[in-house]
This record gives structure tokens, C-alpha cells and sequence, in this order.
């Protein structure tokens, strides 16, 4: 339900906590190539763990959460090679006592079973025994000049009785949902969502399960993750949490550039190079959805498509470029 992601930012907004933190990419500067690179990752390895966590907020209303002495860290901010992360509270329509009873939440070295470790490292992140809504927002991150991109993380759901469908915000209705944020063309791609299901029947307990998005190039996006539980044995562990993709470098002396023309258009499009030779074109609509892959040398017949704003992704030998494409 987005009105979670909605009551966040709000809230963020409040506490002067709207300016998103970005990764920037920094392409090669001497060197036409493409290479395959982990954008973005963290594994809560550098987060500081410590005693359970106590909100000292009011329950009653949606609200950031922040760090306390000697307690796990629920916030993090992006250090060395690990991206910063952000937690937040909505409470449920009639509010409960939320996090200020005591919570394990936040960074952990506490694993999901005793004999089940971390994919990576002795650290993860857990959240659990919530009673209202955690929101867990990771720093955005900037695919400029990069492609192929995957959005990934490893989540491991606790083996015990979860309860309801998770479609009304109430106790008793566990729900968790992780997904990802193009904020380029305000789309969500879901890698969980039990909302409409018992957890219990999705076979997704007891082990960890690596979740996986594709998610468009040149595009700022975000991973955000969703709990609800009321119990303390409702738990959600994370670890491993990555952004990997084809990195574009830029060759100063010889680039190679790409251009569309006539853009807009309706039936044919002419792909300029100057370079020449073949060059391999796949078409992607704005959800994400590869729509069209040829190899030509110029000439692309775009006559199948609906109307509609797609991206041209376009590589020639070591190069790729992504080009907006409006088609009428």
C-alpha cells in the first residue's frame, strides 16, 4: 500500500530529512568500455549493533526513527562501501504501542536460527515485533551511464505463525513487501509482496531467499522495504543487498556517440552513429519491459509500437548508450 511510502516522506519532511542521498556513478575517463561493476551494495557490516531498540517517539503518529545510545543502529549513514539507510514508523489506523516497548529492530549480529548464518558477513538487519508499520528506505541511487541493471537482496522471513491477508492496517494482518522505487518515471517493481495472502501459505519461510528486480538504465532508484507484524517471533532479517550493472566508460578522444532522429515519430527511426558498423538495439517500454531487440546498421522499424515513451538502448563493439524515443 503506498500510502506507507506517502506517510514517510511526510513525515520525513517534517523532520527536514527530504533531501535523498544519491550514489553517484563516476564513469572511466580514459578508457571506452564496458564493464560489469556492483553499483551500490551493503551487508550492515559497518552499522553498530547493540542493545534492543526504544523508540522514543509517539506511537500514535508516523514519525522518523532515529539511533539511541548503546542501541542497535536503525539508521545508517552511507560509509565506505556500504550504502546509508533510513527506518521509519507509521503506526496501524488504531495505533499500538509501537516500537516504545522494546523492539529488536535494526542491525544484528543475532542470526536467523542457530544454525543459519548471514549470506555476508556476521551483521544483517532485523526488524520484528513492530505493532504498526517499519519502513526501511535505502539511500537512491543514480544509474547514470549505467545498463543491464539488477536491484537485489537477501531476506530470510522467520518460520512461525504469521496472521491475516495483510490488506488492512490493523494488528493481526502481517504484511511485508519489498520493492523498488524508479523515481525517473514514478514506478514501484515489487521483489515481495505478500498483501493478500496468509504468509504462512507462500512457502517463503525458513530460509534465505535471494529477491531480485531488472529495473531500466539511466534511472534514480530506491530500494524500500515494508513490515507489519505484531510478535516478536514475526521476523524479518536482511543481508547482502546490491545494485549490480554494465558501467559506461567514455573514451575522450574517440567517443562514440548515438543519436535518434525524427524524435518523435511514428513508423522508422534512423539510429546515427559515428562509428561505423552494426549496432545492437533493444527498446524498453517506461514500466522496464524489453518491447523490441535487432541489430541494424541504421534503420529501425518502430511500426508495432503503441504510442507511448520508450528507451532505445544502443551498443556498438564496447559502447552503449540509452536514448528517449517518443513514439505517436
Amino acid at each position: 500500500m503506498s500510502f506507507l511510502y506517502d506517510s514517510l516522506y511526510f513525515c520525513n519532511s517534517l523532520l527536514n530529512k527530504f533531501m535523498m542521498k544519491k550514489i553517484t556513478l563516476i564513469a572511466a575517463l580514459f578508457f571506452s568500455a564496458v564493464s560489469f561493476a556492483q553499483v551500490a551494495s551493503t551487508s550492515f557490516e559497518e552499522a553498530l549493533i547493540g542493545d534492543q531498540y526504544m523508540d522514543t517517539g509517539d506511537a500514535a503518529v508516523a514519525h522518523d526513527l532515529v539511533n539511541n545510545t548503546d542501541q542497535a543502529e536503525v539508521d545508517f549513514t552511507a560509509s565506505g562501501n556500504e550504502i546509508g539507510v533510513d527506518a521509519s514508523y507509521v503506526p496501524y489506523d488504531t495505533p499500538s504501542d509501537g516500537l516504545t516497548d522494546g523492539d529488536f529492530v535494526g542491525a544484528t549480529d543475532f542470526t536467523p536460527t542457530s544454525e543459519v548464518e548471514y549470506t555476508d558477513g556476521v551483521q544483517g538487519y532485523q526488524i520484528s515485533d513492530v505493532d504498526g508499520n517499519y519502513i526501511l528506505t535505502f539511500d537512491a541511487v543514480d544509474l547514470t551511464n549505467t545498463s543491464a541493471t539488477t536491484v537485489s537482496i537477501d531476506y530470510f522471513l522467520a518460520e512461525t505463525g504469521y496472521e491475516g491477508d495483510g490488506t488492512v492496517n490493523e494488528s493481526g494482518s502481517d504484511r511485508m513487501r519489498i520493492y523498488v522505487k524508479d523515481l525517473t518515471n514514478s514506478t514501484e517493481i515489487d521483489i515481495l509482496n505478500t498483501e493478500g495472502s496468509d504468509i504462512n501459505d507462500l512457502g517463503i519461510e525458513g530460509a534465505w531467499i535471494t529477491g531480485t528486480a531488472a529495473v531500466l538504465p539511466a534511472t534514480t532508484v530506491q530500494l524500500v522495504v515494508e513490515v507489519r507484524t505484531n510478535a516478536g517471533t514475526e521476523a524479518l532479517f536482511l543481508d547482502r543487498m546490491f545494485i549490480d550493472g554494465e558501467t559506461l566508460g567514455v573514451d575522450t578522444n574517440n567517443a562514440v556517440a548515438f543519436s535518434v532522429s525524427p524524435n518523435p515519430a511514428t513508423s522508422n527511426v534512423q539510429i546515427n552513429s559515428t562509428v561505423n558498423g552494426e549496432m545492437n538495439v533493444a527498446v524498453y517500454s517506461i514500466l522496464g519491459n524489453k518491447v523490441m531487440s535487432t541489430t541494424t546498421t541504421g534503420n529501425l522499424d518502430i511500426s508495432a509500437l503503441n504510442s507511448g515513451v520508450y528507451l532505445v538502448q544502443i551498443t556498438q563493439g564496447a559502447t552503449t548508450a540509452t536514448q528517449k524515443l517518443v513514439v505517436k
